[in-house]
């Protein structure tokens, strides 16, 4: 038995479900993550979508890992689009219920300044607990995403932005060294801004890329290729002694995507010649794993 769980995102498989299953049971991994499927974003995914992933899954031995909502990914002045997004949340945590999933995915706001202000971290940071009186007692979690298109992006920000909210087994952060990259600077992201964040992170997100010098990494390249040592942060991860979820979130394609698409997961497009980049860098990623 592995010391953690292995999954990948629906959508850096395919938007066929029955594919995106066959993958993970070959590959021998424990679940999957919710993203776009059937050409739907997760947002609009059906309830009848729904009860047919969460059925497909049971059946074939699969866990649902997480469900990958595009929460607060918006405008940290707008109240309108602010009020959505806590209706998306609340559709959110439906789906989670209906996918027999624990954690659902949010963000920090669309990014400002670079660096992030502490004042623009404090002011998102205080949406949060809205979040947390609503998974109050439905055993679902919250997890916090470092993304570099939003206000907490490294690891240095995502740490100030936590310390503005409570411990609570309800909350955590959904790390990803990966996206540190695709903001401008020299810091590495799993020797410098891991640490910050290890002690609050309950959910891992594994792609590669690699920066120009200290200029933003511009796409994501195959695992092991970029410049993140992903072996040394399996082997950190397990010595913290993490039993969580890591999911593979490819985002390379033998074919390259287009910088929009790659930037935006969701659909046939992004889904496009998916398969065969992810079974190689699936197999980076277990090999990397069984020898932490």
């Amino acid at each position: 038995m592995s010391w953690c769980r292995l999954a990948i995102l629906t959508d850096e498989v395919s938007q066929d479900l029955d594919e995106v299953i066959r993958f993970a049971k070959e590959l021998k991994l424990d679940g999957i993550e919710v993203r776009s499927l059937f050409g739907r974003a997760f947002k609009d995914l059906t309830t009848a979508d729904l009860q047919l992933i969460a059925a497909k899954a049971r059946d074939a031995g699969l866990a649902i890992a997480g469900c990958a909502s595009p929460v607060f990914k918006c405008d940290l002045d707008s109240p309108r689009q602010i009020s959505e997004h806590i209706e998306l949340f609340l559709r959110a945590v439906e789906a989670a219920n209906l996918l027999g999933c624990d954690l659902v995915r949010v963000f920090t706001f669309l990014r400002r300044s670079h660096p992030a202000t502490d004042g623009d971290l404090a002011r998102a940071a205080s949406h949060i607990p809205a979040l947390l009186d609503i998974v109050r007692g439905t055993g679902i979690r919250v997890g916090i995403e470092n993304e570099a298109s939003c206000i907490a992006g490294n690891g240095a920000e995502t740490a100030e932005f936590m310390r503005h909210l409570p411990q609570s087994p309800e909350l955590g952060v959904v790390w990803d060294p990966c996206n540190c990259l695709y903001l401008e600077g020299g810091n590495d992201p799993i020797r410098d801004d891991f640490p910050l964040v290890a002690g609050r992170t309950i959910h891992v997100h594994i792609k590669d890329a690699r920066r120009d010098g200290t200029k933003p990494a511009q796409s994501c390249v195959e695992l092991g290729t970029g410049q993140l040592d992903l072996p040394g942060h399996f082997r950190d991860l397990k010595m913290r002694g993490y039993r969580g979820w890591i999911t593979l979130e490819t985002h390379w394609r033998v074919v390259p995507l287009d910088a929009e698409t790659q930037h935006l997961p969701a659909g046939y497009g992004f889904s496009a010649n998916a398969e065969p980049a992810s079974r190689i860098c699936m197999g980076h990623m277990q090999r990397w794993v069984a020898e932490a």
